[in-house]
């Protein structure tokens, strides 16, 4: 079966002042038809510039290399107009805020209803009662009203499913979900969840999830990839990256969340922050807040390997033997 989409070496740089900043280097993964890929990790480790590599919307001033192959197709060498044919047709993308992803300057309808009309065909009418139908689908009420409504006029939550109902609109293969329940409350969040669920079990859509919510993880993927400074460190299928994390920084990921089982009165927390791009460490970019760095980790940064047939670590104690 040939994967909905394969990521192979890629590497993506932003072109300033003359200079060349390297912000995702080396990535490579697949989702798989139907399969739902999380990916983690703190913010500036690249989750969001990965998906916008994919979706094409870096701008110009962007160098891409390796290869992004949605189905049969290689999307880096795909000119700006093949590329809006497959964008919100074949692949669609939820954002992050919807209060900025939506216009505010166009109702409700006419923004459903222009990926209708563009990639389908669809007539005035045919695409306002197809819009009608999607909002329904998405669990917002009054949906003919709501219809003719701007986005400041809906909760957060209201415009996220508008987010959702246009990203579902052509019924894409691939959906990228950029962190679609944060600012949301957990009620909320769990209905957001579940249509997403809803969606790729009835339509066969791929997901792809970016978030730094681990719980989320666990309830949505089959897979996790876990990206830190513009890499990935490890990638395992759902239970084993919780039943057996291998990576130092996935270690420290999954003890920073709080267990209903275990009375903390503070939870661990990794020491430092991110480096930036600009400022990247030599060897092992996790080194320098890791708790069991070595020599060589400061020297060289360890290739991603596999560990077992449904895990990948990239780390000195494992290359090393001394995996714990």
């Amino acid at each position: 079966m040939t994967a909905m989409l394969t990521i192979d070496n890629l590497r993506t740089s932003f072109l300033q002042s003359g200079k060349k900043l390297t912000v995702i280097e080396g990535v490579s993964f697949t989702v798989e038809p139907g399969e739902t890929v999380g990916v983690v990790g703190e913010s500036g480790c690249g989750k969001s510039v990965t998906s916008m590599s994919i979706m094409q919307l870096l701008g110009k001033n962007v160098e891409m290399s390796g290869s992004i192959r949605f189905q049969d197709k290689e999307l880096l060498t795909l000119s700006d107009k093949e590329m809006q044919k497959i964008r919100g047709n074949q692949i669609a993308m939820i954002f992050q805020e919807p209060m900025t992803s939506l216009n505010p300057l166009h109702s409700i309808g006419k923004q459903i209803s222009e990926p209708l009309r563009r990639h389908l065909g669809l007539s005035k009418q045919a695409a306002k009662e197809r819009a009608i139908q999607l909002l329904k689908l998405v669990g917002i009420p009054r949906a003919d009203e709501i219809i003719s409504d701007f986005p400041h006029q809906l909760s957060g939550g209201m415009r996220q499913r508008v987010m959702i109902a246009m990203a579902m609109a052509c019924e894409p293969k691939l959906l990228i979900a950029d962190e679609p329940t944060t600012a949301l409350d957990v009620t909320i969040q769990a209905q957001i969840l579940e249509l997403m669920k809803k969606v790729r079990d009835e339509q066969g859509t791929s997901i792809m999830l970016i978030t730094h919510d681990l719980g989320v993880v666990a309830e949505m993927c089959h897979r996790v990839i876990v990206m830190y400074a513009g890499q990935i460190v490890e990638e395992a299928d759902v239970k084993g990256l919780f039943d057996n994390p291998q990576h130092p920084y996935t270690r420290g990921l999954l003890k920073s969340m709080p267990s209903v089982n275990v009375n903390q009165e503070r939870l661990d927390a990794i020491p430092g922050s991110v480096p930036l791009q600009s400022e990247m460490p030599r060897g092992c970019r996790f080194a320098p807040r890791c708790s069991q760095v070595m020599d060589i980790c400061h020297q060289k940064n360890p290739e991603l390997l596999a560990v077992s047939d449904s895990q990948k670590c990239r780390c000195w104690l494992y290359n090393e033997g001394e995996a714990q």
